[in-house]
């Protein structure tokens, strides 16, 4: 829901093929819609840096590890958005045994 004249974010990755938003509804209440891709090749070399100086550890967003023979049922987890799957760590079997 968005007031009248409000802004919409879109965050996400969707496909050429995704046809469907109500462009009449959201002319009609004034809404601002601001989209796009990630600018991922700018920030990369500065994220890396980071990790490597050790200022900043991604292992500590993950809150699951799976396998990667996993994936299908990671990701159907996350996407119904369970409570404890906010990023995931999928990894080769052999490894995940090791882990545990």
């Amino acid at each position: 829901m968005l007031a009248k004249a409000g802004t919409l974010g879109i965050v996400g990755v969707y496909p050429e093929t995704a046809r469907t938003f109500p462009i009449g509804t959201a002319m009609n209440k004034n809404l601002t819609v601001k989209m796009g891709n990630c600018h991922h090749r700018r920030y990369i070399p500065m994220l890396i840096d980071l990790v490597r100086r050790g200022t900043m550890d991604p292992a500590k967003i993950l809150t699951q590890t799976e396998p990667l023979t996993s994936a299908i049922e990671a990701y159907k987890a996350f996407d119904t958005r369970q409570p404890g799957w906010i990023k995931v760590k999928l990894q080769r079997a052999m490894a995940h045994a090791k882990a545990s």
